[in-house]
């Protein structure tokens, strides 16, 4: 009984791989194909020219394996045993069961072998025809390649494999009058497949240069001697991407390989014009270099202070000023620059064609944000009594006008203490009540009085040097003056507060020029009362109700504002001044508060409210920014003064 299970269990384990065995081969035919050529050859071996194992006719249907390369497996039946061979892809077509099981076999009087040539031949000579004189290639490829399946029907085994290696060549030839170049080289390598010495044969009085190196290059790939391809790309500027049938595979300069010659290479680079070309390649080391063409060009933003955000068309760049943006595609582009404590600033910026230089942007950022630092004096104090007005001069000291038995009081730039005039003697009698004040170039300070309806010029150790003014509606003479400014040739302006008008004097005195009236037309005045001259020797005005600018003989340049309480609004103002971008600061005297306006007139901010407290403001009255952009204000009711500066951060 041993013996017998031994042997049921050894027969099972056979009979189980058979099984295994046959439908892994059966498993393989999963296809049938139909013939399409009569006595189509069945190969032994995969190949153009191989040996014939048998003849099949037209409307046969056999089993096949999926097709591998040009040919189909195929199972065929010969002297009644079933054998298997290759047929051509050419010569069948891949058809379902049921059609299958409809196809009958046609039938029909057999050609001879001298017919089949000679059609092939004929057919042959006139694409050949139309292939050399550059006409309707495609059509001499639709009628070329089925003469490749008429060929194995050629029982001559070197007649068949001539005629296919003339028929790839002239295939070949074809393509290349369609540019196809890559189909070309498939063909050509083909026809050495097929043949090599007659391939060499037919081709070696080949005189396009294109049409040998592809032959050439067909011969050495048929030999296996080329079994890699090299492209090196270079680009200016470098660190493109580089991009192969779509796949990112670097970035320039590379070097990439290929096992196939045909390819599509992207070259991609931002701010650059893509490039995107078929390359076919024919050596073993190629080398590509591409200068790519600029979409725009770079923009340099530079701001005072730096340190600002960049936006650029509404999105943040993420870059701070001062920096240079690469490749700002051209045309008109709105720009953003965001810092704390300043307005935002906008602009328009024009990137045109035409040069590969960057382009510039710069800005003047406005502080609008501004803290209390310091103070000095107060009523507790008694330092001062009813301060009017300061004024800088270029090394940053500056003078506070007070009414008070002590008339001037100078500070260093780190407001100290440092000296004071007025209070005995000729000077002191000469000065009654001083109103305004400005410092010229070499430090001599000019003040106005506005009851003896003055203006009084000392040195900046307090010597008086000079006086001129009486009172009176005259040109020549002053009604309640105040303010008081000087411009870069050393003319004085004065707030000819109850004339209303402006008086220009040199810098001796010599009358030179006025102008205004009461009213309320652009060049009239109500109430003057005090004026500044802006780094472009403008002329700015305040009076109770608005702001005019004007230039050095008068001559209207613009008016902004109005009487209020509200934003941008200012009642009974007393000091105004600039810094050195010619932004314009209001004492706003009635509504206690300070205002700062760009040179346009437009808002930028305001700051204080009505208190002792500090920061609160009680009459500001004068107004003064320093080198260094800090505001300084005199306090007539609160007796002292503020100064504010920009956060830190």
């Amino acid at each position: 009984m041993d013996v017998i299970n031994k042997r049921l269990v050894r027969a099972g384990l056979i009979f189980g791989f058979l099984l295994v065995l046959f439908g892994f081969v059966f498993a393989g035919l999963t296809i049938k194909v139909r013939v399409t050529v009569d006595k189509a050859p069945v190969k032994a071996a995969p190949a153009i020219g191989g040996q014939t194992l048998t003849t099949v006719p037209l409307e046969s249907v056999l089993d096949a394996e999926p097709k591998q390369g040009q040919f189909y497996k195929v199972y065929v039946t010969k002297a009644g045993v079933k054998i298997a061979g290759y047929i051509h892809a050419m010569l069948v077509e891949e058809i379902t069961e049921n059609e299958a099981q409809q196809t009958l076999s046609s039938s029909g009087r057999v050609r001879s072998q001298a017919e089949i040539v000679a059609e092939i031949e004929i057919k042959m000579d006139e694409d050949k025809k139309l292939i050399r004189q550059e006409n309707e290639p495609d059509k001499a490829l639709s009628d070329l390649m089925p003469l490749i399946a008429k060929s194995f029907n050629i029982d001559d085994r070197q007649k068949q494999k001539q005629i296919a290696c003339e028929l790839y060549f002239w295939i070949g030839q074809a393509c290349r009058k369609k540019d196809d170049n890559y189909g070309a080289l498939k063909e050509f390598k083909n026809m050495f497949d097929v043949d090599y010495a007659y391939a060499k044969e037919i081709t070696k009085n080949i005189s396009d240069p294109l049409d040998s190196g592809l032959i050439e290059h067909a011969e050495k790939l048929s030999k296996g001697l080329l079994v890699e391809y090299n492209l090196q790309i270079t680009t200016k500027p470098k660190e493109a991407v580089l991009k192969i049938n779509g796949k990112s595979v670097g970035m320039s300069p590379d070097v990439y390989r290929s096992t196939v010659p045909k390819f599509t290479l992207e070259v991609e680079k931002e701010g650059y014009r893509p490039i995107k070309e078929e390359l076919f390649l024919m050596q073993a080391m190629t080398v590509k270099d591409y200068t790519l063409e600029s979409l725009g060009r770079n923009l340099v933003v530079s701001s005072v202070p730096n340190g600002a955000q960049v936006f650029v068309d509404g999105k943040n760049t993420g870059k701070l000023t001062d920096y240079e943006l690469p490749f700002v595609p051209y045309g008109s582009h709105a720009v953003k620059l965001v810092r704390d404590n300043y307005a935002d600033w906008d602009a328009t910026a024009l990137i045109p064609e035409g040069s590969t230089g960057p382009v510039s942007l710069s800005a003047t950022l406005i502080v609008n944000t501004y803290v209390f630092f310091q103070k000095n004096g107060g009523p507790e104090l008694k330092f001062f009594k009813q301060p009017k007005a300061l004024a800088f001069d270029k090394d940053g000291n500056f003078y506070v006008l007070d009414e008070s038995d002590v008339k001037v009081k100078k500070f260093d730039a780190e407001s100290r203490f440092q000296a004071s005039w007025g209070d005995a003697g000729r000077e002191s009698r000469a000065l009654k009540v001083p109103a305004g004040a400005a410092v010229d170039g070499a430090g001599n300070v000019y003040i106005t009085d506005s009851k003896a309806c003055s203006v009084l010029k000392f040195d900046k150790t307090g010597k008086f040097l000079k006086r001129w003014g009486e009172a009176g509606p005259n040109p020549n003479e002053l009604s309640g003056p105040t303010g008081i400014a000087i411009d870069a040739a050393g003319d004085v302006y004065v707030a000819d507060t109850y004339n209303n008008r402006i008086v220009k004097y040199s810098k001796e005195g010599v009358l030179k020029k006025t102008w205004g009236k009461q009213g309320t037309l652009t060049g009239e005045f109500v109430l003057p009362t005090a004026l500044t001259v802006g780094a472009k020797n403008e002329v700015i005005v305040i009076d109770r109700s608005r702001v005019q600018k004007f230039g050095p003989e008068g001559e209207p340049l613009g008016v902004w504002g109005k009487s209020g309480s509200g934003n941008g609004e200012f009642k009974a103002p007393m000091g105004v001044c600039t810094d050195s971008f010619d932004h314009v600061y209001i004492a706003d005297t009635g509504n206690n508060r300070l205002l700062k306006f760009d040179p346009t007139g437009k808002l930028v901010c305001q700051w204080g409210v009505p208190g002792s407290g500090d920061g609160q403001m009680t009459a500001p009255f004068g107004i003064a920014v320093n080198g260094k952009g800090n505001v300084f204000v005199v306090e007539r009711d609160n007796q002292r003064f503020q100064e504010f500066r920009i956060p830190a951060k």
